[in-house]
């Protein structure tokens, strides 16, 4: 209870701090998403998900809010708990907020290569209802660099990362070490066709997890194309993808007891609406 009320105070201070200024500008789109042949830790065969999301985008005088929430539905071998002919459910969902040094300092020229750095804070926050329980809280707090692009976004940061989570098998929950985190996304445009986007994210070794094991660097790539669909005003978009994860949530594929468990790259299915 101590760590969900710490991690409640911090989201409250973070959303506190992002609506104290008027949003100059702000977008939302839901997306859904196929994918196909994941690997989960535990479960034998490769896991399929649809996933819809919910993607909120804003900045005001002082920086920028991105809040994204997912809610995945994993096939059948991926089972809930109590109920083997039923694919879990799951929610994730993180808000971050960004404060601009160019907008806080006044400076115009930048850092270096970087056209403006920011102070970043992150809060995630999921569960997923299987035997295992998982109810992940994390807490990411870095810095991140905007870079030259000519049209869109590309961001590098770096960020502390802490983790809290659940698991079931053992019956208790588990407070990882912090550990260091290494953060990209990026949406370019490609004139007359789309958009080129996605993220990555790499988190370095946080510590035994609940059973024991020392975890492994956690690695997460995404890339994506979306093309416009009836042009890009039309808000609607559709493309394809690719992922690829490693040592999932820490897990070594050693310790497993089937092959690339803890590791997958799969294709991706996506479409998309800007509301």
């Amino acid at each position: 209870m101590k760590t969900v009320s710490r991690f409640t105070a911090i989201a409250a201070v973070l959303l506190a701090s992002s609506s104290a200024f008027a949003a100059d500008w702000s977008s939302n789109s839901v997306t859904y998403a196929y994918v196909p042949d994941q690997s989960e830790p535990g479960v034998l065969g490769k896991v399929s998900k649809n996933i819809m999301t919910f993607t909120h985008v804003s900045g005001d005088k002082l920086g920028s809010n991105l809040f994204n929430i997912d809610l995945l539905k994993s096939s059948s071998n991926d089972f809930a708990s109590g109920n083997g002919g039923v694919g879990a459910q799951e929610w994730y969902g993180f808000f971050q907020r960004k404060f601009s040094l160019n907008a806080m300092t006044g400076n115009t020229t930048g850092y270096g290569i970087a056209k403006d750095l920011s102070l970043t804070a992150r809060v995630d926050a999921g569960a997923k209802n299987t035997q295992f329980a998982p109810a992940p809280r994390k807490l990411q707090l870095g810095v991140s660099a905007a870079m030259p692009v000519s049209a869109g976004f590309w961001d590098i940061g770096v960020a502390a990362y802490k983790e809290n989570n659940h698991n079931g098998f053992a019956q208790k929950n588990v407070s990882f070490d912090v550990a260091p985190a290494l953060n990209s996304a990026w949406a370019i445009p490609v004139a007359g066709l789309g958009t080129f986007g996605g993220f990555a994210s790499i988190v370095g070794p946080k510590g035994k997890d609940g059973d024991g094991n020392q975890t492994a660097t956690e690695s997460l790539i995404r890339a994506t194309f979306m093309f416009d669909v009836m042009g890009p005003k039309s808000g609607l978009t559709a493309g394809v993808g690719v992922e690829y994860w490693n040592n999932k949530f820490g897990c070594k594929n050693s310790l497993s007891p089937k092959k690339d468990a803890c590791t997958s790259t799969t294709p991706l299915v996506l479409v998309s609406y800007a509301l």
